[in-house]
């Protein structure tokens, strides 16, 4: 299981293909969203300097994907417990977390939350919505270009 975030204008697409932050691509071209594996556990996390980030970005979507789901054949419904919990850096406080609480058999990915920006102010919406696309249809619904 990997999460992935999307950083996307206002037309829902990236910037471009490095506007895309994931275990391959750690870290944002303006330095603002980092991927990173907590040391000694199996969780991933990203992490967003909002003062760093890109005007040119109205939404970030977080994505969870299942390595190698469709050549294995691995779904959600063989997960238990996956979900996003978003966290203030400078004093550990939670803010908003979101327990997915279905697994389906046709789903490879989750798109499981996003923050976007309304009103000058950045929001937290959990999305929840699960699609039969590997990383690789994630990324060409969100406009990267996979090789």
């Amino acid at each position: 299981m990997d999460v992935s975030a999307f950083l996307l204008n206002n037309t829902g697409k990236v910037i471009g293909d490095s506007w895309f932050v994931f275990y391959g691509q750690d870290v944002s071209p303006d330095g603002s969203t980092r991927f990173s594996v907590e040391q000694g556990a199996v969780r991933e996390s990203i992490t967003i300097d909002f003062r760093k980030l890109s005007p040119a970005v109205s939404r970030i979507v977080f994505v969870l994907t299942i390595n190698e789901a469709l050549e294995k054949h691995l779904n959600f419904s063989m997960l238990r417990d996956a979900y996003i919990q978003i966290v203030d850096s400078s004093d550990g406080t939670e803010l908003v977390s979101f327990m997915m609480t279905e697994y389906y058999s046709n789903v490879t990915s989750m798109m499981i939350g996003e923050v976007y920006q309304h009103n000058g102010m950045w929001k937290f919406n959990a999305i929840g919505n699960g699609v039969a696309r590997d990383l690789a249809g994630l990324c060409e619904l969100y406009g990267v270009q996979v090789v």
